[in-house]
């Protein structure tokens, strides 16, 4: 490693620090998957409900009578906090401009999340092969 390559890559990590990209994006998928982990406890929550007292059959009242519906409203509650945060998020990231490789990065890993491959495959798997190309052009860091 030349004098030059450390002083590009410390330049890297310095740039990559500053990023707001990059605290953005991380914020981002941390919402996002404690929205997937809350929503997976809701779904096995629903089913055991449904499994054992035809939940889905009750009425509203007779629904909330059950000690295990309390939870359930707590976790849409939550749910629905997380995903306006995000939402939030992810209107001010196209505001902020990527000044690192690492924050462009960040940036293409939030959009390949975004873009579902159900609903549009071809720009999905554009953005994943644009991520995987960028990571593969970016030297790793020491």
């Amino acid at each position: 490693s030349t004098a030059a390559d450390r002083a590009a890559a410390s330049g890297s990590r310095s740039t990559a620090a500053t990023d707001q990209s990059i605290i953005a994006c991380e914020n981002w998928l941390a919402l996002r998957a404690e929205h997937e982990r809350l929503a997976r406890r809701w779904s096995r929550l629903e089913a055991k409900l449904t499994r054992e007292h035809n939940y889905l059959s009750l009425s509203r009242r007779q629904q909330r009578g059950l000690p295990e519906a309390r939870e359930l409203d707590d976790i849409d509650d939550q749910l629905e906090e997380l995903h306006e945060q995000q939402q939030t998020l992810l209107a001010i990231l196209p505001t902020l401009a990527a000044n690192s490789a690492l924050g462009l990065a960040a940036k293409l890993a939030v959009a390949a999340v975004e873009v579902c491959p159900e609903e549009n495959e071809e720009a999905h798997h554009l953005i994943a092969s644009i991520l995987r190309d960028l990571k593969a052009m970016t030297p790793p860091s020491p």
